[in-house]
């Protein structure tokens, strides 16, 4: 396929990641927590956010950032998770179906960071 001038290989979507839907519970005292249910586990082409504009938004924020590439599904939103590797990050950005034509979904993410 090809996706933005560039020829993809689905033979690059090698990285194992889980889908998780969210919804927000409250505890005994009435603080809210998210609680996570796995939806799939799917592959995918996970692309590390690297560059300038990375290493600036990193040194300010500490942020973790990367693009996800998966197959297309419809029932992703940009409240969902994604978990990989023990990581748990957040989706910052509505899906994009790439080229609209529903054949892959990118995916921006953000590392969750935990309070404690």
């Amino acid at each position: 396929m090809n996706l933005n001038g560039k020829t993809t290989n689905p033979g690059e979507m090698r990285t194992s990641i889980i889908l998780e839907s969210v919804a927000i519970n409250k505890d005994a005292g009435g603080a809210q927590k998210p609680a996570y249910t796995t939806v799939a586990t799917v592959w995918a082409k996970w692309v590390n956010a690297h560059g300038p504009e990375s290493v600036t938004d990193n040194a300010l924020q500490g942020l973790k950032r990367a693009t996800v590439l998966i197959r297309y599904r419809t029932d992703i939103t940009a409240a969902w998770a994604i978990s990989k590797g023990g990581e748990r990050y957040q989706i910052i950005a509505p899906p994009d179906d790439v080229r609209d034509r529903q054949e892959y979904l990118e995916i921006q993410v953000q590392l969750l960071k935990v309070s404690a």
